[in-house]
């Protein structure tokens, strides 16, 4: 292979690689150097270029046309890993919630990660999500769709429609529905224990509820909270499931608008 010639097709597929590994789930953290980010884009570029029958693009015939060409293709990958993530935050917004119906709200931890404050509750919770994403090896799912993206969009024949970013704010949308399904066992628990408490308050109004109140929300939350691990543990893999269902709907969604 002439690996001059094939040089502006091997950008446009680095581009994708790299707007994936920016925003994905793992490698898209702000601990993660730059250099590895870009050395795991440019591997994978190599990779794909030996591996599939790509057509090769003629960087002279527009410079302008190409430049437009690269941009098309990082915001295919920034799309791809954006969705990917929506479903890591999806779990933060459920622990931002539990910690508020728990009495944690005031005590979010600083992730360095994200550089931004998390829930102490969402932030357990995330660590569990990333070690079962690895676990059901969902990475390497990830990396397929990735690669099967250049059949179903091959380079530069798609275009942006207004309905695609349509559908991705419908799959953000979504991210606050699994957040509230995720939190919605501890919600109850604790609402009845709010409505126990009033009643007992009713009954012995000589009992500070105030102050009995918080040690009781705390022990049963965190009794829940054990208690749903293990459930999340199996909420977990059709929440990935559907995390990829959206991609592969995104990819369909332009191939149909593009007439590809």
């Amino acid at each position: 292979m002439d690996i001059l010639s094939y040089l502006p097709t091997f950008l446009l597929i680095f581009m994708r690689m790299t707007g994936l590994f920016i925003l994905s789930p793992v490698f898209g953290e702000r601990n993660v150097p730059a250099y590895i980010k870009i050395g795991m884009s440019f591997f994978m570029a190599v990779i794909l270029l030996n591996v599939m029958p790509l057509e090769r693009i003629d960087l002279a015939d527009n410079i302008l046309l190409y430049a437009l060409m690269l941009v098309k293709e990082l915001l295919i990958g920034l799309s791809i890993g954006y969705i990917t993530t929506l479903a890591f935050s999806a779990i933060l917004v459920a622990g931002q919630i539990a910690d508020f119906q728990i009495g944690f709200g005031m005590v979010n931890v600083f992730d360095p990660m994200s550089n931004i404050s998390v829930p102490i509750v969402g932030n357990l919770v995330n660590i569990v999500a990333l070690l079962l994403f690895f676990g059901m090896n969902a990475h390497h799912v990830l990396i397929s769709i990735l690669f099967n993206s250049y059949k179903a969009l091959p380079i530069g024949k798609f275009s942006f429609e207004p309905e695609i970013f349509w559908y991705i704010l419908a799959v953000f949308t979504q991210t606050f529905i699994w957040g509230i399904e995720l939190a919605i066992p501890l919600i109850a628990v604790l609402l009845l224990t709010e409505i126990m408490l009033a009643i007992l308050s009713r009954a012995l109004p000589q009992m500070n509820v105030f102050v009995m109140g918080m040690p009781i929300r705390l022990i049963i939350g965190l009794i829940m909270l054990m208690l749903m691990l293990p459930v999340y543990v199996d909420v977990m893999e059709p929440l990935f499931s559907d995390m990829f269902n959206y991609i592969n709907g995104f990819m369909q969604r332009m191939m149909q608008l593009s007439g590809t």
